[in-house]
């Protein structure tokens, strides 16, 4: 990723329209983006069509039961395959483990479904100055309210 913008997207999601969405905004941060989209983990792995692919982000987005400690697995294995990417979870659900774990996990940013159009450029921002991020409406559930917080080391 560059010092402004992501250049090559992945967006991985069992909702196809999640893609065009989260296109028309990184296009409006960047006009020669290229996002692709996959349905899942095991198709952005295993497919030819990636073989040859260097995504700089890669936005994973959650399922109905939210991001479970079960998908930090494939987050490690997306890392291995695309290694320069950075890896944004994408979800509705608020989770403080995952908050908690993002740095463990190897995740770069988690941001609400439901956030402005301006809180996904500055994710984008943030991710291309290297930052760890988390989007507003989690950032204060957590650090302000420090919901479902365990006692632990310090959070992003």
């Amino acid at each position: 990723m560059n010092a402004s913008h992501p250049e090559n997207v992945l967006v991985i999601d069992e909702m196809p329209l999640l893609s065009v969405g989260l296109q028309q905004i990184f296009r409006s941060i960047n006009p020669s983006v290229c996002v692709e989209y996959t349905s899942s983990v095991y198709t952005a792995l295993s497919s030819n069509a990636y073989k040859e692919k260097d995504f700089d982000l890669i936005v994973l987005g959650s399922g109905e039961d939210g991001f479970s400690s079960d998908r930090a697995l494939p987050v490690s294995e997306l890392k291995k395959r695309f290694a320069g990417a950075r890896i944004m979870i994408y979800t509705d659900r608020y989770d403080a483990h995952l908050i908690g774990k993002m740095s463990e996990w190897g995740i770069d940013a988690c941001v609400h479904k439901h956030e402005p159009f301006g809180e996904i450029v500055n994710a984008c921002l943030r991710l291309s100055a290297g930052e760890i991020y988390v989007s507003g409406i989690f950032h204060t559930l957590y650090h302000t309210y420090h919901l479902g917080q365990e006692p632990g080391p310090d959070i992003p």
